[in-house]
């Protein structure tokens, strides 16, 4: 397991790593940004950094260490009390999700470029290997899947949100950091087979026609091919990209795979795959509400789905997961901040006003009610999705 780890800004040309928190001047000035990869840094950028911050009286800071010679490093000099455990923190950190937004961004349109993704594949490795201690830590993952600003950005988006989703399911799943963390990478990477699709069907706004469909089908096979070139062997990250559109009932795509042939972690990424792409808004259709996303996922369960993954979804999101709006028994409405294990049906909300107030713009900011303890009220209906 990832540890973050106290460095002496002295040392750091021999460190590479991810920075576990802002590094902050005494007048509050930001210096080095949480999640920042210093892999990405050569030795020169490394001197300059170095020096703003000996300048700025910074002695030491946290990071995430990740390779062999780090932590014969760490070894070395513990003696020194140099290096000194710091807790790992909680939460899906937005910067290192950001630095992998922007990794992914990178690499496909890299790709899409002509160059090859063997020389792009070990900084987006490190940063994953973070990523995975974060959603192995995390009990609030969805709460940070990203929303799709511009068009161009889906595939991006929506690879980092499939990969968190995944890596989230996969650790309840498959109890594994190992495997888990090959699920993360093969997430990042599951759709790298569009880069190879042309523009015109993949940012098409209005649905594809018979013909493009048949082209769209192929990235699975083209994102296999790309990793292969690259001489990435692992079978797991590898399944995730061939196999993420094979269904239960074998009516998917390229294999025609059914039930337990499908790999189990191309299964698990098939699942966050739907439920990411439905709830996403497109230029020619709306996402649908999170609580309908769970309805479908249900509803193509056996079908589409493992159930077993299935299963797994609904109870970390419930059946109106954080963000869905709902209309209780009295009237009011409210927006659900949290699921109650054990009880899909009666979520943790926090009251918005009524129906008329919402509308009009005069919604309270009420109190927060777990209707697990109230049993005189419940959940009518779901009416939205909340959005900032």
């Amino acid at each position: 397991m990832l540890q973050a780890i106290r460095v002496p800004v002295k040392e750091l040309q021999r460190c590479s790593g991810i920075v576990a928190e802002d590094v902050v001047s005494n007048d509050k000035a930001l210096l080095l940004p949480r999640g920042s990869n210093l892999a990405l840094l050569d030795d020169r950028a490394i001197n300059i950094l170095k020096g703003k911050l000996i300048s700025e009286g910074v002695e030491y800071i946290n990071i995430y260490l990740h390779n062999n010679s780090d932590a014969s490093l760490i070894t070395s000099i513990q003696d020194e009390n140099d290096y000194q455990s710091v807790p790992p923190y909680r939460q899906i950190d937005k910067s290192l999700a950001e630095m992998a937004l922007y990794q992914i961004n990178d690499i496909y349109n890299r790709i899409a470029k002509g160059e090859a993704l063997s020389e792009l594949y070990e900084p987006l490795l490190n940063t994953a290997r973070v990523l995975t201690q974060e959603i192995l830590e995390s009990e609030a993952i969805t709460l940070s899947l990203y929303k799709v600003k511009e068009r161009d950005e889906y595939t991006f988006v929506h690879s980092l949100n499939v990969s968190l989703l995944s890596g989230f399911l996969a650790g309840k799943l498959l109890k594994g950091d190992s495997v888990t963390e090959k699920i993360v990478i093969g997430g990042l990477l599951h759709d790298v087979g569009k880069t190879r699709i042309p523009l015109e069907i993949l940012n098409k706004p209005c649905p594809l026609t018979a013909e493009e469909f048949a082209v769209m089908k192929g990235h699975p096979l083209l994102g296999f091919g790309i990793l292969r070139e690259a001489r990435i062997t692992d079978e797991t990250i590898l399944n995730v990209t061939l196999f993420h559109h094979e269904r239960m009932d074998g009516k998917g795509y390229p294999k025609g795979l059914t039930g337990k042939d499908i790999p189990v972690e191309a299964r698990i990424v098939a699942v966050a795959d739907v439920f990411d792409a439905v709830t996403t808004n497109r230029v020619y259709r709306s996402g649908v509400s999170l609580y309908n996303a769970i309805s479908l996922i249900i509803k193509d369960t056996g079908k589409h789905f493992d159930p077993k993954v299935s299963r797994e979804l609904v109870s970390a999101l419930g059946l109106y997961p954080p963000g869905t709006i709902v209309e209780l028994s009295d009237g009011n409405i409210a927006v659900v901040i949290a699921c109650n294990e054990g009880d899909l049906f009666r979520p943790t909300v926090k009251l918005m006003g009524s129906w008329a107030e919402v509308t009009s713009g005069n919604g309270r900011d009420g109190k927060v009610v777990n209707l697990r303890n109230t049993p005189n009220l419940y959940i009518k209906k779901a009416v939205g999705n909340f959005s900032k």
